[in-house]
């Protein structure tokens, strides 16, 4: 372990070898520790980028903006803490032995010339070994400076900020250098061997049914979760990128699927996917990838809007996004795939979507289940009247439904009803009203022309869109909005 004395050690013992990285656990011995402070976390990198800033810290965008020395050299990054000093003692000793080593500055600021506390604090962050200075940014200076030496250039940077009685110094030391090649041999009876193609384990019946049989299962890659419905209505988004980002809304088959597969990068997976679609016919419709799928959380969201669970969790780096279309003779098919990673796993989340129209006349009404509606709650809701849209005139497919009408009134000849038609809230609410009265009167014209029953016992009503099932903010939501509603009159 190294001194606990802040020094400036000669050039020629600065430096670490190779041999020494290994050991890499302490101070750095170009600029040991402030007297008794104590060492939060090191950590230190053979040749690696490295973006120091040197400028102040919008923080106006999204994105934080600022100037930077990009390097390139084995970095190493130190958090310190130490009590009851003052920021301000700790950056001039820190200063004074950078100076003595001849480091030239290249940027500094000190207190409020390091921008507000939110400037201060993204300040640190952007050298912080931890990835925040957390509540450590309150009198804050900042200092970077450069130094040639025989092996390359040393660059420095550090970050003074405290809280009450504890100061937090973040400190980067660069020590550029040339890349070491040749440390890799290579096997060449192993080079020039053919690629062998990723081996295809033959699936079970039981995956083989849980999968989609249009999409199955990329190799090797397990079932995490899946869901499969019978005419659902789903939004699916298009890419972040695209010139119009308003999402898709379908009605159709759904299946949803999350995937897990591991020791693959998710340009791989998604490549395949990609040929896969291509090669059976499907049109992108929108697509995004890496940076153009946004931000970790925007891309985040993005997968999130795919998934089953409605969340990629850690799923989201090295982003790839894609949304498809095939026109067959039964209805468009939609296939919008996520692909995220994190660590040595890709999760992948996916839609597939057969558009179709809602199939109706599944569920029949009779008399006396229209009977036991109306003495339980004072009224039927019957949906399987039918019209055109904008028209009052009643659909033959309706006959059914008004049989059961029919017989209704026919067994219970005392039972005496309003007729009230509904619409959903599509287009004027007045015109809805009138539309909704129209075809109450055509309901009732029908029971009495076709089935001879008594018009006096029958008083059409229309309240268009103001008496709702359900929501008018989806296609399911407005189908049960239009109905006809029995409704019990007592004289």
């Amino acid at each position: 372990m190294f001194n606990r004395t802040l020094i400036a050690t000669g050039l020629g013992i600065s430096l670490l070898s190779a041999a020494a990285l290994a050991d890499f656990e302490d101070d750095h011995p170009l600029f040991a520790a402030y007297p008794k402070a104590e060492l939060e976390q090191a950590q230190m990198y053979d040749y690696e980028k490295f973006s120091l800033p040197t400028s102040i810290v919008d923080v106006t965008k999204n994105d934080p903006v600022y100037s930077k020395l990009d390097t390139i050299g084995d970095v190493y990054w130190h958090n310190y803490e130490i009590e009851n000093v003052s920021s301000l003692k700790v950056y001039e000793n820190y200063l004074a032995a950078a100076k003595q080593l001849g480091f030239k500055e290249m940027f500094s600021c000190a207190l409020e010339a390091c921008g507000d506390e939110k400037q201060a604090s993204e300040l640190g962050t952007l050298i912080a070994v931890r990835g925040s200075v957390y509540n450590e940014y309150r009198k804050p200076y900042y200092w970077v400076g450069e130094k040639d030496s025989p092996r390359g250039k040393i660059l420095v940077a550090w970050f003074v900020g405290s809280h009450e009685d504890l100061v937090s110094l973040q400190q980067v030391i660069i020590e550029t250098e040339p890349l070491e090649t040749g440390l890799i041999k290579v096997d060449e009876t192993y080079a020039n061997k053919s690629a062998a193609p990723t081996s295809v384990e033959p699936l079970s019946a039981e995956d083989k049914e849980k999968d989609h049989s249009m999409l199955p299962r990329y190799p090797g890659a397990k079932l995490r979760t899946h869901k499969k419905v019978d005419t659902e209505t789903i939004t699916i988004p298009v890419a972040r990128n695209a010139a119009d980002r308003t999402p898709l809304k379908l009605t159709g088959d759904l299946a949803r699927h999350t995937y897990e597969i591991q020791n693959v990068s998710t340009l791989k997976i998604y490549e395949n996917y990609k040929a896969a679609l291509l090669n059976a016919g499907f049109a992108f419709i929108s697509q995004c990838e890496l940076d153009q799928c946004g931000t970790d959380k925007q891309a985040s969201d993005l997968g999130g809007e795919v998934s089953v669970d409605k969340s990629v969790y850690n799923w989201y780096r090295k982003p790839y996004y894609l949304l498809a279309k095939k026109t067959l003779p039964a209805g468009n098919v939609f296939a919008a795939i996520f692909i995220g990673g994190h660590e040595d796993e890709v999760g992948l989340q996916q839609i597939i979507l057969e558009e179709k129209v809602v199939q109706t006349g599944l569920v029949t009404v009779n008399a006396d289940q229209l009977k036991q509606q109306i003495d339980a709650d004072g009224k039927a809701l019957i949906y399987g009247i039918y019209f055109d849209t904008g028209k009052a005139d009643i659909k033959a497919e309706s006959k059914p439904t008004l049989d059961a009408i029919a017989d209704l009134l026919k067994r219970n000849s005392d039972l005496l009803l309003y007729v009230v038609g509904h619409t959903d809230d599509t287009g004027d609410g007045a015109a809805n009203v009138t539309l909704s009265k129209q075809r109450a009167d055509s309901v009732v014209a029908a029971l009495v022309k076709d089935y001879q029953i008594a018009a006096a016992r029958l008083q059409a009503q229309g309240v268009g869109p103001y008496a709702p099932a359900s929501n008018n903010t989806s296609d399911g939501g407005k189908q049960k909005n239009r109905r006809v509603e029995l409704v019990k009159r007592l004289r």
